[in-house]
């Protein structure tokens, strides 16, 4: 049997801490706390993207119905 070796680039890290001494515990917290952001902006984000109902949307009741006024040109002579 032989063995292949695959070579993978290295990964930049998630979390780097530049000062302080975190426990493993406390790492772990953030991490959680990070991925829990991300899987929450890419839901929110996938949501955005449909079609949006504007039924009784606030725009909307607050124009101006337009309507036909027979009456609105009365001096207006035809030839």
């Amino acid at each position: 049997m032989s063995e292949e070796t695959t070579t993978e680039a290295p990964q930049k890290p998630f979390l780097q801490v530049l000062s302080g001494n975190p426990d493993a515990s406390q790492v772990a917290a953030l991490t959680v706390l990070f991925a829990g952001l991300a899987s929450s902006a890419a839901a929110s984000q996938d949501a955005a993207e449909k079609d949006r109902n504007s039924w009784g949307s606030l725009e909307e009741r607050l124009q101006r119905p337009t309507t036909y006024n027979p009456n609105a040109f009365q001096n207006v002579s035809f030839f």
